[in-house]
């Protein structure tokens, strides 16, 4: 039998985004007005958990695939052995001491595939194993904002300074903020197509929703054209600041079973690396393409 959704097992939290589905078995045959509803629940509250998920990696990659147009990963060689569409982020090493998956996926404020030219829409983390402390509390945390919301909340000054602004974005610049905050040793070099440049507005459209978002962010936008280079950074770390004020945050706290989904049009999230081994974390990922940024 198809599993159904029904509106009220939507609950919202307490901050300016993020919801709990309750009642969905995704391993089940869900029907498509399900699967309508949770990603009109995406596009609502911009991230959402599914909790208490038993999936198989095939399970994940078709519900993945039933969302959007599956989209191979940009750093490859951290993909699950056998599926191409499957990243693992992982802390955990093999025999020769080497990370098995993305030992530091996320660890600065971002969103996915914002040095692509065509983003990608979604994101969706299984979580397998979670790290613990010694009183049993989960930890690794991600934390998330509504760039939307962000948005709404600029003074009219600063809404009409941003307008039709564009901004040079790369990957390069991940990495290099990453290294700088002692955060990316373990990850290989990028290669010359990795480091490519693109160009996307300061503020985009939601392709779904028609908000208006932020989408700027300290690592990955380099520079804003038209305006001299200070200027151009001291505005982009102005942007970024002012979307992930405390007030802001919805810190998810992980389950063993935890199926997260965001929509990276309109939000920006934060991996919390407050772990370490012998505490493991491992988590599959999947993600759906998108479209070129307006």
């Amino acid at each position: 039998m198809s599993a159904t959704l029904e509106m009220e097992t939507v609950v919202p939290s307490q901050a300016p985004l993020g919801a709990e589905i309750q009642g969905v078995d995704i391993s089940a045959d869900v029907d498509h007005a399900t699967v309508q509803r949770i990603k009109a629940a995406l596009h609502k509250y911009k991230v959402i958990v599914l909790r208490d998920q038993h999936l198989t990696p095939e399970q994940q990659i078709a519900f993945c695939a039933r969302i959007g147009t599956l989209e191979p990963h940009v750093l490859p060689q951290y993909l699950v052995p056998g599926y191409k569409d499957l990243v693992r982020i992982s802390n955990v090493l093999d025999q020769a001491s080497q990370p098995i998956g993305m030992i530091d996926a996320g660890r600065l404020w971002h969103t996915d595939g914002h040095f692509q030219q065509r983003p990608n829409m979604y994101s969706m983390l299984y979580a397998l194993e979670i790290p613990h402390d010694d009183a049993g509390e989960p930890l690794g945390a991600t934390l998330f904002v509504s760039t939307a919301v962000a948005y709404e909340g600029l003074s009219p000054e600063m809404k009409q300074r941003i307008a039709g602004l564009k901004a040079v974005n790369s990957l390069a610049g991940v990495y290099e903020m990453l290294k700088r905050n002692n955060a990316a040793s373990l990850r290989a070099p990028l290669t010359e197509a990795q480091k490519r440049e693109v160009i996307h507005p300061v503020v985009r459209t939601h392709p779904f929703t028609g908000e208006k978002c932020i989408y700027v962010g300290k690592g990955a936008t380099i520079r804003i054209l038209g305006l001299p280079e200070e200027e151009s950074r001291q505005l982009i770390d102005e942007l970024s600041d002012w979307c992930v004020r405390d007030e802001m945050v919805y810190r998810h706290r992980w389950q063993v079973g935890d199926l997260l989904m965001w929509d990276n049009s309109g939000s920006q999230h934060f991996a919390v690396g407050d772990y370490a081994l012998p505490q493991r974390r491992m988590m599959h990922r999947t993600t759906v393409a998108g479209s070129v940024p307006f």
